[in-house]
């Protein structure tokens, strides 16, 4: 599970760089990516 909470903040890496229109779509996936690796809590 950490792994996937890592990768999950990577996805903010570079945020600066885009534009903020693209913003609320990284925000998004990071967002599942967390949702995911919560859910995988219940099968440890």
């Amino acid at each position: 599970m950490a792994d996937q909470v890592v990768a999950a903040l990577e996805l903010l890496d570079g945020l600066d760089d885009k534009p903020v229109a693209e913003h609320v779509d990284v925000f998004d996936q990071v967002h599942r990516s967390l949702q995911d690796a919560l859910a995988t809590l219940d099968e440890v």
